[in-house]
This record gives structure tokens, sequence and C-alpha cells, in this order.
């Protein structure tokens, strides 16, 4: 399930952002091997290029973040519904709308980023990045809701920068994907001593 809301918000995204490829050659991917040379690819950029085209996200009709849905459970979720107009929301302009229904006997327990490290860490007040999986969290983490229920465990690397003589919080949210727990409890033995 998880695997079909990712499908089809990548597909949606695609949808609604991707430009007509009739007519028009598309470039191959490159290949990459042991000869290549450093290939940077500046993200910002890219995602710079369709910013202001997103859709509103809802989950059980409150509105949230883009990548909320990375931890909403996927096998509690009952329905997506899209619409695809454009809809105006405290002043800013969506493009289209998605609705996330979780099931029945669900109910997802939001809480914003700030205040699950505030709950769970004790971080002071150095800078914080976020990440949930394998995506940085870009937004607000005084408005970014994430879903508590589907968080298995919270990873904290503190990063020094002695440039600016203070220390980065990275905070790595890891949610309760089959993957993620095998993952979590996978035995690793290292070294030649047991």
């Amino acid at each position: 399930m998880r695997n079909l809301v990712m499908i089809l918000v990548f597909g949606i995204s695609m949808n609604l952002f991707s430009q007509e490829i009739n007519g028009i050659k598309v470039k191959e991917t490159p290949k990459y091997s042991e000869d290549s040379d450093i290939k940077v690819i500046d993200k910002n950029s890219l995602s710079n290029q369709h910013s202001g085209k997103n859709p509103a996200y809802f989950v059980n009709g409150m509105q949230v973040g883009d990548k909320t849905a990375l931890t909403l459970n996927p096998n509690k979720i009952e329905s997506i519904n899209i619409e695809k107009e454009n809809l105006e929301l405290n002043g800013k302009e969506y493009f289209g709308k998605i609705n996330i229904t979780t099931k029945e006997n669900y109910k997802p327990n939001f809480i914003t980023l700030e205040k699950l490290a505030e709950k769970y860490l004790s971080t002071e007040t150095n800078p914080r990045i976020f990440q949930i999986d394998d995506t940085i969290i870009d937004q607000n983490e005084n408005e970014y809701l994430v879903d508590e229920n589907y968080i298995l465990k919270i990873e904290l690397t503190k990063i020094k920068n002695p440039k600016l003589n203070s220390d980065v919080n990275f905070i790595k949210l890891v949610t309760k994907t089959p993957e993620n727990i095998k993952k979590a409890n996978q035995i690793m033995i290292r070294g030649n001593e047991i």
C-alpha cells in the first residue's frame, strides 16, 4: 500500500508538473561507471522549477504538508481522492487537491516536528535538520506535521560546525515500513570477537 501511495503521489506530481513530450526528443538517462566524471545535481534548482505548482494535501479533512504522507501508515489508508481544480488557501495557490482518508478505526496522531523533537530529544537551541527516511524536510518545523503513530525511531546526530562555533542537530525519523522494521531488527556483528 505504501508503494501504491508513493506511486500515486509521484504520478500525480508528474501529471501536474511535467511538460508535454509529444514531438520532443527525450534525453537518455546517463549511465555511470568507475570511469564516470563527478556529476553535480542541484536538487534545489530542480524543485524550484515547479515551485508554487504543488497540490494541497489533506488527511481526514485536515490540511497537511506534501511530505506528511511519508509518515502515514499505508495499511491504514482507506482512500485517496484527487481533485484537479486549482484552489487558494491562506493566500497560497495550489494546483489540485489530494484528499487522503484513513480507515475508520485509525486516527493519525499528528504532531509538528518541533513538538516531536521537544517531546523525545533534548537538543538545546541548536539549529535542526529533519529527515524522514531518505527525504530531507525543507519546510517549517513549527508547521510540518507527522503521524507520531508511524514513527519507529528517531536518530539524532550532532554535527559540529567549528566555523559557526555551534552544533547542528541532524534528526532522522525512521518510519515503520516493513523494510525499516526488518533492518532495525537485524543484528550486526562487527569485528572478530563475539
